[in-house]
């Protein structure tokens, strides 16, 4: 580096000090048990993937004091520093993804088998992101057995190692070193990227990409820029506290339907560069209490495995229940993340720490990290042809519902929405169901409100009454202010009461998914039985129907013979809790209620194949025949 080279503006910030090292692994260990306990299932933490985005903000911040301490010393390379990441990245990586296909190639039928080991080529090659971006779907994003899903974040943060040096290069060489300037802006451009997505209903983009995941490596990266003079401790104190109060509260508030990454994201990430530059190097004078904290030894080393645990918890948490075929209970869960961090030290003590000491030749690294990754994509291909042929004298495993006749039959895109489309893109003539002469009644809810969809055109509508849906995918039936949803959701839903008293409704059966949503939905469900009274417009709530955590047909494919033309399964205690919580809400506002977990499953058991016939196509929405067979059950005689 010539001596009129631009310096490192962060050459004399104590972050850049070896001590200050404890407060990003404390910082880690936050995240990586945030995102274990939403993982987890836990309620309380359904804001845990949040954790993730710390997870970023921490290595944009490490690499940029890396990659500008080699540049001020006139040592950087390229080469070098892939190798680096390889060394750090890649054993670990390897491990965990053939010791997962190792355990899944005799347990799991071709079926979910294929997709896992295209997401396993695709993880070896650090594109996991994109491949799971190009297979989202309505039905994938709910597919059982998914254990890889994980490693998108890996994707996106490999894509941005390749491309950080190159940049800090560019800045380096035609902008005179201007690095705090040209990262502000590129910060700024990729969040507007971010946000336009959200706004524009493109949320798998702007989860998935790494043009909308930029700005939070970016936000890290211009932390290690900024200047750190020595502040009071009481202002240190209040930065790092507010920081940690604001990851904890994503944490804690945060939820499946919060539009993300979106303006929620800003939250975590903030929080993070808070910690990180209030934050006060170990061993100096006034180091703030949280500081101390994530200093803790515990704190400390949780943080030195949560690579390695974020690698090997989500294979273990989904696993596990596809191999106990059902959900796990709270004392199996406890144990499964115990196994998870006894997994997680046995890979960080045997391969991240020895990988990270072995002294070999640049050249050498690059060419064994080419071969382990072509390598693990080839075992990956050539597992799916092995998991074929092992499953291939089983007929059970073959009883795949049909997904696209299921969307066409709810008339997904025209009358059930997807979330990338607004509510104008509705029609009412071409969703009502039935030509009866009384007046017409309005289907509202998300996709478990359109699984009724086929039994009702079977029957022709309710008694002489038309049906019309007005459905979207994943977005709850409540008119609260405050209740969950996208912008496309809630503006879908804002129409509903209107739209009812346009079409001529005097009734409205409000359904869906209730249990997705949280056992508070119950009561913001209150809203819309209130709207809907308000305008003169009789209500019938339907609760909770039967749901699985694993699709009946997988079980019954693993627990019964091939021949069994019928069989049940027990219905789940959360269905039933939700629907008590729901009949109490429907009496309190004067409202019908109709249980089909109890009106299906009378005797505790729900048949889930009659007659040869699968009444589910996965967790909980009905094929045809289960829609028929629960509209029957369901709505005659029910609806006046």
């Amino acid at each position: 580096m010539s001596a009129d080279a631009p310096r490192n503006p962060a050459r004399q910030d104590p972050g850049a000090k070896p001590g200050y090292r404890a407060d990003v692994d404390g910082l880690r260990a936050v995240a990586v048990v945030a995102v274990l306990c939403f993982h987890a299932g836990w309620s309380r933490f359904s804001g845990g993937f949040a954790g993730v985005d710390v997870f970023f903000v921490i290595s944009g911040f490490v690499i940029a004091l890396s990659l500008f301490r080699d540049l001020d010393a006139g040592r950087f390379s390229l080469s070098g520093f892939f190798a680096r990441r390889a060394r750090r990245i890649l054993p670990a990586l390897t491990v965990v993804l053939l010791g997962t296909l190792l355990v899944s190639l005799a347990i799991v039928p071709p079926v979910y088998f294929q997709p896992f080991a295209d997401s396993l080529i695709a993880a070896s090659l650090f594109v996991s992101n994109l491949h799971f971006w190009q297979t989202s779907s309505y039905f994938n994003n709910d597919m059982p057995f998914r254990p890889l899903l994980h490693t998108w974040s890996l994707g996106v943060e490999e894509q941005f190692y390749l491309a950080a040096p190159v940049f800090l290069l560019l800045i380096q060489r035609f902008l005179a070193g201007r690095w705090r300037l040209v990262v502000a802006l590129c910060l700024i451009a990729s969040f507007g990227v971010n946000l336009y997505a959200i706004r524009h209903g493109h949320f798998d983009a702007a989860f998935y990409l790494p043009f909308t995941r930029a700005w939070e490596f970016l936000l890290g990266v211009l932390i290690a820029l900024l200047p750190r003079p020595a502040l009071p401790r009481g202002i240190n104190e209040v930065g790092t506290l507010a920081g940690l109060a604001m990851i904890a509260g994503s944490v804690l508030l945060f939820g499946p339907a919060t539009p993300f990454p979106g303006v929620a994201a800003l939250w975590p990430c903030l929080g993070t560069g808070l910690v990180i530059w209030f934050g006060k190097p170990a061993g100096e004078e006034g180091v703030p209490f949280p500081s101390r904290l994530l200093s803790w030894a515990p704190v400390v080393w949780t943080g030195r495995i949560s690579y390695s645990l974020y690698l090997v918890h989500w294979p273990v948490l989904v696993l596990a229940p596809f191999l106990m075929m059902r959900r796990l209970t709270l004392p199996e869960t406890v144990a499964a993340l115990c196994l998870c961090v006894l997994l997680a030290w046995l890979v960080y003590r045997f391969v991240e720490t020895p990988m990270r000491r072995i002294r070999w030749k640049i050249p050498t690294v690059l060419v064994a990290a080419l071969v382990c990754a072509t390598g693990t994509a080839a075992v990956g291909w050539a597992g799916a042809k092995l998991n074929a042929r092992l499953f291939a004298g089983q007929p059970a495993y073959q009883r795949v519902p049909d997904f696209h006749a299921a969307e066409q039959a709810w008339r997904v895109g025209t009358c059930l929405l997807r979330d990338s489309q607004s509510w104008t893109d509705w029609q009412a003539g071409a969703c009502t169901i039935g030509d009866g002469e009384g007046p017409p009644v309005l289907l509202f809810g998300d996709s478990f409100a359109a699984h009724y969809v086929p039994g009702l055109v079977r029957m022709g509508g309710i008694k002489d009454a038309p049906v019309i849906e007005y459905a979207m995918e994943g977005c709850p039936p409540t008119l609260a202010p405050d209740s969950p949803g996208t912008p496309a959701c809630r503006a879908f839903r804002a129409q509903a009461v209107e739209l009812a008293g346009r079409l001529g409704v005097d009734h409205v059966i409000v359904a869906g998914s209730w249990l997705e949503y949280g056992t508070g939905i119950s009561m913001q469900a209150d809203s819309t039985l209130t709207a809907f009274k308000t305008a003169g417009i009789e209500v019938t709530l339907v609760g909770q129907s039967p749901n699985f955590h694993i699709p009946p047909y997988m079980i019954l494919a693993r627990t019964v013979p091939p021949e069994v033309q019928q069989a049940s399964l027990p219905l789940s205690a959360e269905a039933r809790a939700m629907n008590a919580r729901l009949a109490r809400l429907a009496t309190q506002n004067d409202a019908a209620f109709l249980d089909p977990a109890a009106l299906l499953c009378p005797d505790g058991t729900c048949p889930v194949r009659r007659a040869g016939e699968d009444f589910y196509l996965d967790y909980g929405h009905f094929t045809q025949a289960g829609s028929i067979e629960a509209v029957s059950a369901v709505f005659p005689d029910r609806i006046p």
